[in-house]
């Protein structure tokens, strides 16, 4: 995958989140679909774990820690290099080579018909 492709990838984590709420949501208000949004669910949280696991698997503590901060807490590379007390342009740096070092479980995404995200091995 290219850096482009890992940043999306991680991009796709606070989608997972807001889905997880929606459809938890609709799940309540429309319970003669429970069972469509649950498996919808489902499939957002493992997203989210392996985005989680993806991260957590990355050997560098710092590089770890930038890639957490960004794409799981969801600041800025402003921020994390405030909340780890490096230049923002330390962390720029941290994060590119972060990137490259990261090996997501997930290897390739892809647009299907509907313009939804889907997964692909």
């Amino acid at each position: 995958m290219t850096i482009e492709e890992k940043r999306e990838y991680l991009e796709l984590y606070p989608l997972q989140l807001a889905a997880i709420k929606r459809l938890n949501n609709l799940s309540v208000i429309n319970t003669d679909k429970r069972e469509k949004y649950i498996q919808k669910i489902h499939s957002a949280m493992i997203l989210r774990d392996l985005i989680e696991e993806d991260i957590e698997n990355v050997d560098d503590r710092r590089e770890r820690e930038v890639l957490a901060q960004k794409y799981l807490c969801l600041k800025t590379l402003e921020e994390t290099a405030e909340i780890l007390n490096y230049s923002k342009r330390q962390i720029e740096r941290i994060h590119t080579t972060a990137l490259e070092n990261l090996n997501p479980t997930v290897k390739g995404l892809y647009k299907n018909g509907q313009g939804n995200t889907s997964l692909r091995s």
